[in-house]
């Protein structure tokens, strides 16, 4: 894969996350206040999306640095880890990735009626700021390889 593969690569997948954050936002809405089961898991299931995206984007840039990512059982915690370990994610925004994981992990395993609300609330209201940060860092690396 050469470099400009690899930024069409992440720029299709940002534009996926992004038609999925323009989706979650058109349903979830911070003042309101109650939501049907099968509203919030619409919002589950787009906030494990718009993760799923950002663990794919690091995945495909750690395979371009030939670093070993393949796919095993704790796949989604190396990526995650390794792209700490090179510098594309700072600490902060480590910690705040591994939640998100977290809840993909929780979120799978788990009936829907069993996932709080509050919780999935923090991480919707953060996701923006998240997904911003996200883009920077990424972008930020691509201009060092």
């Amino acid at each position: 894969m050469t470099i400009d593969e690899l930024k069409k690569h992440i720029d299709q997948e940002f534009e996926n996350v992004d038609r999925i954050m323009n989706e979650l936002f058109f349903l979830y809405k911070p003042e309101k206040t109650e939501y049907t089961l099968a509203e919030q898991a619409a919002v589950a299931a787009f906030i494990v999306n718009i993760y799923s995206g950002a663990e794919r984007i690091l995945k495909q840039m750690l395979l371009f640095d030939r670093l070993d990512v393949q796919d095993s059982p704790e796949w989604h915690e190396k990526v995650l880890r390794k792209s700490s370990e090179i510098g594309i994610l700072p600490p902060e925004l480590f910690q705040v990735l591994s939640n998100y994981l977290s809840f993909r992990n929780y979120f799978i395993y788990h009936y829907i009626f069993n996932i709080k609300w509050e919780n999935l609330k923090a991480l919707t209201d953060a996701v923006n700021d998240v997904i911003s940060k996200f883009r920077s860092e990424v972008t930020e690396y691509l201009q060092t390889i």
